[in-house]
């Protein structure tokens, strides 16, 4: 396993090759102070202990697939059971998540890692190969993602890192600003309802900020938020009062996961110690003709960009 340090200006990043994993990223405050906003593992041993994809590249498909189960051209694929005994999350337990990632490319600012994978532990089409190139340039980090296939396949390859803007204990004061109308519903297994999307008045209505402490205490939130606009946008934000810090979020995904982090007491962290923030399409695609497809077909390129901007104030 390699790690990587790619950095020109005052955000700097730490890339790990096993996972393709954002392992660590510095940013400054108010008074110039850097700490790690990013939460990851000390060593590969407890990277691959845990069960919490701190900051991993996952794939093929990220997020939960109903049934564990889709069909493509009538022809059914079961892929592994490894969420709640009964549905898929981030395509099982050997995904892109648990693989060596090779250096293809890597300079101060820079670093594109490639992965080609073959489904190990159920019925995913493939091989799908994918590429993913880390930027790290004056106060932006980017991530760029690449996908292709050998066979017809539904892919949703994601980051799935975790964001603290203050380095340190929880992120309950940090104020979460989200663009959009709508949200997907989930079940008591976090699979999408009938009714998806939904209007997202009351509880999940970020369009003007709130704090992640309220969220919580509103019954916490562990959804895909479908984003207002196409293309690269502005989607979202998260603001740390106490230090300054600001994280703007750019993608041109059509949703954003938020995972409020309360399971993260479980590998050392302080429960909501971190709020996972994943662009991405949406959970159950692959069952669902009425969201956006995630079909892929030899021959197509998918791709997928985010922007995360730093400042402080």
């Amino acid at each position: 396993m390699q790690k990587l340090r790619i950095g020109t200006g005052v955000v700097t990043a730490e890339i790990w090759t096993l996972g393709a994993a954002l392992n660590a990223v510095w940013a400054p405050d108010r008074d110039g102070k850097l700490v790690q906003v990013v939460l990851g593992h000390t060593d590969e041993a407890e990277r691959l202990a845990s069960s919490a994809y701190l900051g991993e590249i996952v794939g093929p498909f990220g997020n939960r697939i109903r049934d564990a189960r889709f069909t493509i051209d009538g022809v059914p694929h079961q892929l592994e059971r490894n969420f709640l005994g009964k549905h898929s999350l981030h395509s099982g337990s050997d995904g892109f998540h648990r693989q060596e990632w090779t250096v293809a490319d890597a300079g101060a600012d820079h670093v594109r890692l490639t992965l080609t994978w073959s489904d190990t532990t159920g019925e995913h089409p493939g091989p799908v190969h994918a590429a993913v190139t880390y930027w790290a340039e004056g106060n932006t980090l980017s991530y760029d993602i690449d996908v292709t296939t050998d066979a017809p396949t539904v892919v949703n390859v994601i980051g799935h890192p975790y964001v603290n803007l203050a380095g340190q204990g929880t992120v309950a004061g940090q104020v979460l600003t989200i663009a959009a109308d709508t949200y997907i519903p989930v079940d008591d297994e976090l699979i999408p309802t009938a009714d998806a999307p939904a209007p997202v008045e009351g509880r999940f209505d970020l369009r003007l900020g709130q704090t992640v402490g309220d969220i919580v205490a509103a019954g916490g939130v562990d959804h895909c938020f479908v984003l207002d606009g196409t293309g690269l946008r502005q989607v979202a934000s998260l603001v740390d009062p106490a230090s300054g810090r600001r994280l703007d979020i750019a993608t041109d995904e059509p949703g954003l996961q938020i995972y409020d982090g309360r399971g993260l007491d479980e590998i050392g962290y302080p429960a909501y110690g971190g709020l996972a923030i994943e662009t991405q399409h949406f959970p159950d695609a692959p069952n669902r003709p009425d969201f956006p497809s995630t079909l892929l077909h030899p021959g197509e390129l998918r791709t997928s960009r985010t922007v995360w901007t730093f400042s402080a104030s």
